[in-house]
C-alpha cells in the first residue's frame, strides 16, 4: 500500500524527505553549546525555522543540518544576541 503525500504524489510515484521539529531542536542544542547560551524554542518556533528553510533552500543542494542551524540563526537572531549579551554579563560578574 502506497503512502499518500497529497496533490497526487504517493510513495508509488514520488519520494518525500522529511525534516521534523526534533531535527531543529538537535541543531538548537548544537547552537546553544557552541555559543554558550540557553535559547529555548517552542514547537511553533521550530516550525517557523522549518518553514523558512523550506522557503529559501536551494533545490540544487537540498536541505542539510547546516541549513537548520542557519535557519535558527536567521529566525531568532535577536533572541540569540540577547542571550549572548546576558551570558557575557554573567561572565563579567
Amino acid at each position: 500500500m502506497s503512502q499518500d503525500f497529497g496533490n497526487g504524489y504517493t510513495s508509488a510515484n514520488s519520494i518525500a524527505i522529511i525534516w521534523h521539529i526534533d531535527d531543529v531542536k538537535d541543531q538548537l542544542e548544537a547552537l546553544n553549546e557552541g555559543k554558550g547560551i540557553n535559547l529555548e524554542l517552542s514547537d511553533d518556533d521550530c516550525m517557523e525555522v522549518l518553514d523558512h528553510v523550506e522557503r529559501y533552500h536551494d533545490a540544487n543542494y537540498g536541505v542539510t543540518w547546516e541549513h537548520l542551524y542557519q535557519g535558527i540563526e536567521y529566525c531568532f537572531q535577536d533572541e540569540i544576541e540577547e542571550a549572548e549579551a546576558q551570558n557575557n554579563l554573567k561572565e563579567q560578574e
